[in-house]
């Protein structure tokens, strides 16, 4: 029996609150609409992002123009070590300021006007409003003679750049890559499982991110390949001088042959038999090294003169892109979701205080 007076009262005290909060229903509607409207109001102005998506990956199958070179080395015991860190290098590199002045100081048209990427890049963050906030210390920026308001590059030769120039880059680079290379517009990483690498960046234009993210891996390649070929010919010179270095000593060892026989004419004592035949033994070890080595400078050699792709492109971003940030209708509803989840539980508490104060 008491339990049924226990259910009988819930639903009694149940039924209560539903018709107080439906009692209040203008109270709920109103702080709905409310919030939904500042929430609103707070997003209005923000701009639109576009994110632009990238990727590929690092060719070391047997196309690898390292590989050849890099298998003799190991066989002469000057190996230079694997590719395991490959492609954790390639994404440092991606994030190092070369590569970003590199990609930003190209002239790219975006909307029609053609422009260095660095100064189309500052356009986006004005209308982020980063680019010369400089946040709560932004009304001390009016006497900064480093101030960038109004700043745009006007030329690109970096070693000339003034102190004013190498602030706007850092910053540039910093917004594109975040703090401590974390968090910024562009991202970079890589599946272990697969090894494909991606690249994004976000800005308030879909052309400016396009253009962007692939001329920064189109600078990453080139830089990445040219520094991989500066290498590869480092290391086929070491291997021309070992060549080298044993073709010499077997025109040694054969002319000290040569020049035996003419001076003991055929005439030779058992004591200096020993000595000859070490000297042909020697003789015919040299020659097979030699043998040995010149099929692997022939290698090189091709490898050097074939160079190939090692990074290879797999999707590229496209135009047209959607818009990445939500709109501002998706703000008025979360208001108003917000708003009355806000009304309804200060009306329970306040119903609840009400009910316990008059008990």
């Amino acid at each position: 029996m008491a339990e049924d007076i226990s259910i009988k009262e819930f639903f009694i005290k149940t039924s209560d609150y539903l018709s107080y909060l439906l009692g209040s229903w203008k109270f709920i509607t109103l702080s709905g609409i409310l919030t939904a409207l500042v929430l609103m109001g707070l997003n209005f102005n923000k701009p639109s992002l576009y994110e632009a998506k990238l990727s590929f990956m690092l060719n070391e199958e047997e196309g690898s123009p390292l590989g050849s070179i890099g298998n003799i080395l190991g066989q002469f015991g000057l190996g230079s070590g694997g590719s395991e860190s490959n492609l954790d290098k390639i994404i440092e590199l991606s994030r190092a300021r070369i590569i970003t002045q590199n990609a930003l100081f190209d002239i790219k048209p975006i909307a029609g006007q053609e422009d260095f990427l660095a100064n189309h890049m500052i356009n986006s963050m004005q209308k982020e409003n980063n680019w010369d906030n400089d946040g709560i210390l932004s009304f001390l920026s009016m006497d900064d003679e480093y101030n960038l308001d109004g700043f745009k590059f006007s030329h690109d030769s970096f070693p000339s750049f003034s102190l004013l120039e190498n602030k706007a880059l850092k910053k540039l680079h910093k917004h594109l890559m975040g703090k401590e290379l974390e968090g910024g517009a562009f991202q970079s990483h890589y599946s272990e499982l697969s090894g494909i690498m991606n690249f994004s960046l976000t800005t308030t234009s879909a052309e400016l991110s396009v253009k962007t993210v692939n001329n920064l891996y189109s600078k990453l390649s080139e830089y990445y390949l040219g520094k991989n070929s500066e290498k590869q010919l480092k290391d086929f010179k070491i291997i021309k001088s070992k060549y080298d270095s044993i073709q010499s000593l077997l025109d040694k060892t054969m002319y000290g042959i040569a020049q035996f026989e003419d001076k003991n004419q055929g005439l030779i004592k058992k004591q200096d038999s020993y000595r000859l035949k070490k000297m042909k033994a020697e003789e015919m070890k040299l020659g097979s090294m030699l043998a040995e080595a010149e099929k692997q400078y022939q290698i090189a050699q091709i490898s050097l003169d074939s160079k190939s792709d090692y990074i290879q492109l797999i999707d590229q971003p496209l135009l047209p892109l959607r818009p990445a940030n939500k709109g501002k209708l998706y703000y008025f509803l979360l208001g108003g979701l917000l708003g009355g989840i806000f009304s309804i539980s200060y009306l329970m508490i306040k119903k609840i205080y009400s009910d316990v104060m008059s008990a």
